[in-house]
């Protein structure tokens, strides 16, 4: 089995190679090669997890007197994020292979691609921290070469130099943490760095530098605040790109953080400091992405809020939790951005279609008290049958609570319909079995992982964390749905509100390039106000 861990990372490695060495005009054979080499590692990659649930880890490495110096590791945790990592590529680049056809470009699509899947399927089983590294900052090149596939349009430049930026100080913290690795403890070996932890902490100072400078890096690769203006930033970038970055690119952050767990998961404060910046990215992503008028634009900042419970989950010590969340979302969220053609044309469709009679606003409070009581029934139930210990884990039970928040969404969105009577009672049994599945899925994937995962133990950073952040997004979800009436004096002041951090978000997600910034007009021109680089940006976002 160790021969096929090989074969799977260096099947797109040579077809990197191919492709950017091939003539322009090989555009489909290119594109074939590329596809074959990502679906074999997919194929490897099934068979590789069902090896490891049954029989344990696998190693390829070159072992030395000390340890590994060099090699891949697949444990049960590396098994799923391989299916992830070669899953979704292999399904990005059948979608690219039609939607890049005729374009001179796609050569470097997918060699960049195939690269990148290469470095990131290396990344995820690097059997050292030295390895894990020099995957990572590989993974980080190729991502700005597919970023850079457009380069003669202004949008795509400022992509790639905000992109090459965050990267930048992501991986000098990751390469300050591994020099601190290898002044005091040598090259950790990944595969025992579950049992040789006790030694490794004994320097809490140390350890908390460590662990607080992986943090950065997963922060930055994660864009997570402060770091997260270079995501919003891609979009210029062919839409195949943007859902290839959610096999275990912009998830990388976490994946990191799972990796390294045995000593980051001992640094009280750099798990304190991943949930508050987690929570502060939850916050941030969810405010703009529903103020966003665009669909990627949406996606993207969605994926940012995402990312943020990610690393959130991490800081409460849920690593379980957090890999379940990263491979759910990043097969639900490629799939949004490959779809994301379709949801325009359904929008064109629904503009040109008659209108639609308004919600009265008694109908509206009465599904703001229904729909998150439906969805507290949903999520209750099925933790109660299905995974009753999930409540008492800190890690698990955080999941309840975004379990809990996107019932509750599509139930109000199913309300709002106000679809017949089959169709609704349909619609929220769906909503229940929806919740049943997901968190029966998180019991299967949990029990699947709890074998090379820390014990859970005491959480780093106190799960009563999670009271700053919940009234926040019961805030966000007020304001969006009080500030559609102004009928009454609460009412105005909401919509006021809603307003406010309306205008605040289109100002705050908005990209606005060199080429722009260079045209504005001077301030003594400008007009006045605190939102006026909307109205003075050539790029300014259309309702």
């Amino acid at each position: 089995m160790s021969a096929l861990l090989l074969i799977l990372v260096a099947a797109p490695t040579l077809a990197a190679i191919a492709c950017a060495s091939s003539s322009p005009s090989n555009q489909r054979t290119t594109a074939r090669l590329s596809i074959l080499a990502s679906a074999v590692s997919f194929a490897l990659a099934a068979a590789l997890a069902v090896y490891v649930g049954i029989n344990g880890s696998v190693s390829a490495v070159a072992g030395g007197t000390n340890g590994a110096i060099a090699g891949l590791y697949a444990n049960r945790i590396t098994a799923v994020l391989l299916l992830l990592v070669c899953g979704v590529s292999t399904v990005v680049q059948v979608f690219a292979a039609g939607y890049l056809q005729g374009d001179v470009r796609a050569r470097r699509f997918f060699a960049a691609t195939s690269m990148l899947t290469a470095a990131t399927a290396a990344m995820v089983s690097a059997a050292t921290l030295v390895g894990l590294g020099l995957a990572w900052t590989l993974a980080g090149v190729a991502l700005c070469l597919l970023l850079g596939m457009y380069a003669d349009l202004p949008a795509a430049r400022q992509g790639v130099r905000r992109t090459a930026a965050a990267f930048a100080i992501g991986d000098g913290a990751l390469w300050l943490a591994i020099a601190i690795a290898l002044a005091n403890w040598g090259d950790l070996d990944l595969r025992h760095l579950q049992q040789q932890a006790p030694t490794l902490t004994g320097n809490h100072t140390l350890v908390a530098a460590f662990s607080c400078l992986l943090l950065v890096a997963a922060i930055a690769r994660s864009s997570q605040v402060p770091l997260q203006r270079w995501l919003p930033a891609t979009l210029a970038a062919p839409t195949p790109v943007s859902a290839l970055l959610h096999a275990g690119v912009i998830n990388a952050g976490g994946v990191l953080l799972v990796r390294m767990s045995p000593l980051f998961g001992t640094s009280t404060l750099a798990s304190t400091l991943a949930f508050f910046a987690g929570a502060a990215t939850v916050i941030y992503g969810t405010v703009l992405m529903l103020a966003k008028p665009d669909i990627k634009g949406a996606l993207a900042h969605s994926t940012m809020g995402q990312m943020g419970f990610m690393i959130m989950t991490c800081g409460l010590g849920a690593f379980a939790a957090a890999i379940f969340h990263l491979v759910a979302h990043g097969m639900y969220k490629a799939t949004l951005f490959l779809g994301s053609g379709t949801a325009v044309h359904r929008y064109v469709r629904h503009r040109k279609a008659p209108p639609k009679n308004s919600t009265p606003d008694a109908a509206i409070v009465r599904i703001s008290i229904f729909a998150p009581a439906w969805a507290a029934f949903a999520v209750l139930s099925a933790a109660t049958v299905v995974h009753p210990h999930v409540g008492g884990r800190t890690g698990s039970g955080a999941l309840l609570i975004f379990a809990w928040a996107t019932a509750a969404s599509a139930t109000w969105g199913l309300l709002r319909r106000r679809p017949p009577t089959p169709a609704l009672a349909a619609g929220l049994l769906g909503i229940l079995a929806g919740a049943w599945a997901y968190i029966g899925w998180l019991k299967v994937v949990t029990s699947f992982l709890a074998v090379d995962l820390p014990s859970l133990g005491q959480a780093p950073a106190t799960p009563w964390l999670l009271a700053v952040v919940l009234p926040a997004l019961a805030l966000i979800e007020f304001v969006r749905t009080a500030g559609m009436t102004d009928r009454v004096e609460l009412g105005a002041r909401i919509g006021a509100l809603h307003d406010t951090v309306y205008v605040f978000a289109l100002s705050a997600g908005h990209v606005i390039t060199r080429a722009a910034r260079s045209q504005r007009p001077h301030a003594s021109q400008a007009p006045a106000g605190r939102w006026a680089s909307l109205e003075t940006s050539s790029e300014a976002v259309r309702p």
